[in-house]
């Protein structure tokens, strides 16, 4: 007769359930509705990304929400605290092949196991594949896991197959091949090849969170070693100091002495299971609950118009599943010259159409977002870099509309003194100072974008802007 399963073991399924249904539902929901974020947004690893293109690049991946950021921060605090404990019970891939190993050991009676010396040599590459990744991001200021990335793949499966093999072909087939595998190994990809299993095994080097054996109590059955998920040797350890621990405290739960036999210990001190189960949610919801009050964890973002009336709206605002016809309104544009400029036949994409549908109703294998961005920021005259870092620059006319804020208004108009002197050290918030008036109305009297920052010195924009000082001293006499 089959043992019980543990009430930990059973919040642990329940917790991985609940995280790979609200994903799906998600990514479901994504393909259907305007602002639910995408399987790049809800990916935590996304956030380690984001952050090397910040570094290399002061800018965040589009397809990125801060949100993802946050997520991250609170998996490093975790690991850092808890060894992989997000691996074993948050982690979503991990809980589909969870699904996959167990009907793996349906059908075939028993898991395997790769040979030892082979194994020991498979487990570096995720690290190598986590070096791969940082290098290319930092170089390239792209999300360059995106193509080969199986949960993106696994994400957008509610698109329809020929959606996916068209942009995700790499990743579809590795999707495929580690579900397949997690039937006969126990988390494949887990072991060999997750970048972010990899930053876990990094941060759980720190000895804080270890499951200890205590050898006068231990029977030697190798219970805990047949259910450990990682085919970790537990006994024959003093304490589990492996790397690959996720932390599913299958063999704490398993062991079948009940004299403690293995101990979780947190800092060198015994720590009661469910109180390291507590504070491993703690840690994640606490990060959670930090981004919430910052404004920066949100799984809907606001409409184009939404922002575009609150005067905060940004070329960068433009998502994939944004319509056509919300861009043109929102930018203040019409909808015929925007198509014109992207090069896509309005005939065949009506204003109603999210962008990222966009490619299979004109044909092509692969139609980016980013496209939009670039195009919608060369008409209103304001820059833009785009997803590969290729600078839109700005340009001034007199016929784009101020999308981003309104313009002064005639009330708001100033003197300026014969004698004054615009220098390049000043901001537009020191101008507005000095001439008494709003920051809208120098912007207005420069000619600059409405999203120019206040704060900055006006010579530290002005290959950003496209503007010279000359420019500027002209303009202010004008």
């Amino acid at each position: 007769m089959a043992a019980r399963m543990s009430k930990i073991q059973i919040l642990r399924r329940v917790t991985l359930g609940i995280v790979l249904g609200g994903l799906i539902i998600l990514t479901i929901l994504h393909q259907r509705v305007q602002g639910i974020p995408s399987i790049d947004a809800l990916d935590p690893f996304g956030g380690l990304e984001t952050l090397m293109k910040y570094v290399a690049g002061g800018e965040l991946i589009k397809k990125i929400e801060p949100g993802t950021v946050v997520l991250f921060g609170g998996i490093v605090a975790l690991g850092i605290v808890l060894s992989r404990f997000f691996c074993g019970w948050m982690c979503a891939f991990g809980a589909l092949q969870g699904i996959f190993g167990w009907l793996g050991k349906k059908i075939f009676g028993r898991h395997f196991a790769v040979p030892k010396k082979l194994d020991s040599v498979l487990r570096w590459l995720k690290y190598v594949v986590l070096a791969g990744i940082i290098y290319g991001t930092w170089m390239t200021s792209e999300l360059i896991i995106r193509p080969y990335d199986p949960l993106a793949a696994f994400g957008h499966l509610s698109a329809g197959l020929a959606a996916v093999w068209a942009e995700f072909a790499v990743g579809f087939v590795i999707l495929v091949l580690i579900l397949l595998l997690s039937m006969l190994y126990e988390r494949a990809f887990c072991k060999y090849l997750c970048p972010l299993g990899a930053v876990n095994a990094i941060l759980g080097r720190i000895p804080l969170f270890r499951i200890k054996r205590v050898e006068s109590t231990c029977i030697s059955c190798s219970k805990c070693d047949r259910v450990c998920p990682m085919n970790i040797d537990v006994s024959r350890a003093g304490a589990v100091n492996s790397p690959e621990c996720i932390a599913c405290m299958e063999c704490v739960t398993t062991c079948p002495t009940k004299k403690n036999s293995l101990v979780t210990t947190l800092g060198g001190k015994a720590v009661k299971v469910g109180i390291i189960v507590a504070i491993g949610f703690g840690i994640y919801l606490g990060a959670a609950a930090i981004g919430q009050a910052a404004g920066m964890l949100h799984f809907t973002a606001p409409t184009l118009n939404q922002l575009s009336s609150e005067g905060s709206l940004d070329v960068a605002d433009i998502k994939g599943s944004s319509t056509w016809g919300a861009v043109a309104e929102s930018f203040g544009m019409d909808l015929e010259r925007l198509y014109r400029e992207v090069g896509v036949d309005g005939a065949k994409v009506p204003a109603d159409t999210m962008l990222k549908d966009t490619g299979r109703l004109i044909g092509v294998e692969s139609f980016e977002a980013d496209a939009v961005r670039v195009a919608v920021a060369k008409i209103i005259g304001v820059p833009y870099a785009g997803e590969k870092g290729d600078l839109t620059p700005a340009t001034p006319a007199a016929s784009s509309p101020a999308a981003f804020a309104p313009a002064a208004p005639a009330s708001e108009a100033f003197m300026v003194p014969a004698d004054f002197a615009l220098e390049g050290t000043m901001s537009i918030a020191d101008l507005s100072a000095a001439l008494k008036t709003s920051n809208q109305a120098i912007i207005a009297k420069l000619g600059l974008p409405a999203d120019i920052p206040v704060d900055k010195p006006l010579r530290d924009m002005k290959d950003q802007y496209g503007y010279t000082m000359t420019d500027l001293k002209d303009r202010i006499k004008k």
